[in-house]
């Protein structure tokens, strides 16, 4: 028991590290499994629209082949530990093709969310550009920011930071001790704007984020601040972005 204990503490302290960078970011079951409510069966399916990509300027940007050239919601996504943004690209997908302009980078160590407003500047620069495939392609009163363990730290201080975020979707946020002991910080106190804190039950990120540190994460929230908090009965912390996306592309 002792051994056992000595391993899950390692975990603890540098699991989110290794364990991200092992295994992959999305279950080869994605988008084939079958759910019995209807705001999952309608958006963990793929949506309508075929998704064009191009790599601009050190940022990916997928973006959906829409028959009118208006701007888009826009989402920018925050990568876990040791992930670059095409580890994501099923979830990257899935997003556009419900009509999303998404926008990730290669930045694997996110967390203070600098990466994603570089990577923002970027998109709104390209945004601009009447050369660029995606000029006036961007709503500017309509973007988001996601992240996945790590990277939920990197969205809450990407959002913190700058107020053109309209919309926060964190998943798998690990807890102050945790992100205290890997030289991590974060805080919930200034988040203004819609905030969605999804984890699951499974035994890693029971431990990486577990209930209690997501109850404290929603307490910290100011009053004002819309919120959701979720959390995905049986699922690991490795696959709580995708088996989650019916409901964060619902509330993106």
């Amino acid at each position: 028991m002792d051994a056992m204990w000595k391993i899950g503490e390692r975990m603890m302290r540098w699991g989110t590290l290794a364990y991200c960078s092992v295994f992959p970011a999305v279950s080869r079951s994605y988008n084939r499994k079958r759910y019995p409510c209807p705001i999952e069966q309608k958006y963990h399916e793929n949506g309508p629209y075929q998704v064009t990509v191009h790599s601009i300027d050190g940022i990916h940007v997928f973006f959906p082949d829409t028959v009118h050239k208006a701007p888009l919601p826009t989402v920018v996504m925050v990568n876990g530990t040791g992930l670059k943004a095409l580890h994501y690209r099923p979830v990257f997908e899935h997003l556009a093709s419900w009509g999303f302009v998404v926008i990730g980078n290669d930045d694997s160590n996110a967390w203070n969310g600098r990466s994603a407003l570089v990577s923002l500047d970027k998109a709104l620069f390209q945004n601009s550009m009447v050369s660029s495939p995606l000029y006036q392609r961007i709503d500017l009163d309509r973007i988001g920011v996601v992240g996945h363990s790590q990277g939920a730290m990197g969205a809450i201080n990407a959002a913190t930071e700058d107020d053109r975020f309209k919309v926060l979707y964190a998943a798998s946020c690990p807890q102050k001790s945790l992100a205290k002991k890997l030289g991590w910080s974060y805080s919930m106190k200034t988040i203004s704007i819609p905030t969605m804190l999804v984890a699951g039950t499974g035994w890693i990120d029971r431990h990486i984020s577990p209930l209690d540190s997501l109850l404290l994460l929603a307490e910290e929230l100011p009053d004002t601040t819309p919120m959701l908090l979720g959390r995905l009965k049986g699922v690991e912390h490795r696959y709580v972005l995708h088996e989650g996306d019916a409901y964060m592309t619902a509330w993106l």
